[in-house]
């Protein structure tokens, strides 16, 4: 982009220069967790105005401390923890699209918010990317060429570029739907889901003007951010800088015990994403990392990958976010468990 401006530039430096000084009196007094959201008694399986409760109740402060090496300590294939809220967590990915042409609601649309809510899926995930005059736009794929009339990469393009075409379904058919602004999301997303935000390359650079775009909005209770391990360093440096990055705004995604353990002591974030295998997800390491982590008080997501009877392992892992492109499947699976375990728990 050379010396060209960006249009969040002046608003970035405002917001850096007085909201962030003043954060004790302005982002801390507005500021709800985004898991707290607003009950919707329309909707029979809504988002529930009690998930702030369990996310604080999700770590398990009677559990015993953890072993001292997640990789030496025992197999165990324990049922749930009763002390431990068992409320599984739906993560839409893309909103959820399976039937997104008789929904009338493409993927990563403003139209899929309202869907994804009605749905009943808690979180719904999405995608920022930056387009080539400086805005942030909901695009999920490396060029646009699938899920628009258009073609080539979002970032190659300006906003009146994107605003002129369609989104597409996943037959290819053409909707009435446009390619949506983070600004629109947040709008029409506020007091109803809670958006969990992948940054797409190079995004991460960004960071401190789409922050300046959520505290706009005043949205930091309706997105939270997935981001890699390997950006630790960089949003450190953001938070040093005056970035308000609160403890439930950043999902690191980790490997390992040590990762989980420089995650807590340097953010004391209220969740974290385990990465699984995707051909061996409930493999042992991976389901005492995932204990590890619900040990130390963490919400763990993971990807809903391989069977129902992994679903069932790593629920009991202690699991309570399952990021996926089937979320009604999910659902109808957590549906099945709940009533399954109700049975077994019933005396005989």
């Amino acid at each position: 982009m050379g010396d060209q401006i960006s249009p969040h530039s002046r608003l970035t430096r405002e917001f850096i220069a007085t909201a962030m000084h003043r954060e004790s009196s302005t982002v801390k007094k507005s500021y709800r967790s985004p898991w707290r959201l607003l009950p919707n008694r329309k909707f029979a399986i809504s988002v529930s105005a009690s998930f702030f409760a369990f996310l604080a109740t999700a770590g398990v402060a009677e559990m015993p401390a953890p072993p001292n090496s997640v990789d030496q300590a025992p197999v165990i294939e324990s049922q749930p923890n009763h002390t431990q809220s068992t409320k599984v967590r739906i993560a839409a990915h893309r909103g959820g699209y399976k039937n997104d042409k008789s929904d009338n609601a493409p993927e990563n649309s403003v139209a899929n918010i309202d869907n994804c809510q009605r749905q009943g899926f808690d979180i719904y995930e999405t995608d920022i990317q930056r387009t080539r005059d400086g805005y942030f736009v909901i695009v999920h794929d490396a060029t646009i060429d699938r899920e628009t009339t258009g073609t080539g990469p979002a970032s190659q393009l300006d906003l009146d570029d994107l605003k002129n075409l369609f989104k597409r379904f996943r037959d290819r058919t053409v909707s009435e739907h446009r390619v949506a602004t983070l600004d629109e999301f947040l709008v029409a997303g506020k007091g109803r889901v809670v958006f969990k935000a992948d940054l797409k390359p190079g995004v991460n650079q960004f960071f401190d003007e789409i922050m300046a775009i959520v505290v706009r909005h005043d949205a930091m209770d309706g997105i939270i951010f997935r981001v890699p391990y390997r950006d630790a360093d960089l949003f450190a440096d953001y938070r040093a800088k005056g970035v308000p990055i609160t403890r439930d705004q950043l999902m690191f995604m980790v490997s390992d015990q040590k990762q989980v353990d420089d995650i807590r002591k340097r953010f004391d974030p209220s969740t974290i994403q385990v990465n699984v295998n995707k051909n061996n997800p409930t493999n042992p390491r991976t389901l005492r990392l995932i204990r590890y982590a619900t040990h130390q008080g963490l919400l763990v997501e993971t990807h809903a990958e391989g069977t129902e009877q992994d679903w069932q392992k790593l629920v009991h892992a202690g699991v309570r976010i399952f990021h996926t492109g089937q979320p009604a499947k999910m659902q109808a699976f957590l549906r099945r468990m709940a009533l399954q375990e109700k049975k077994e728990d019933t005396p005989r």
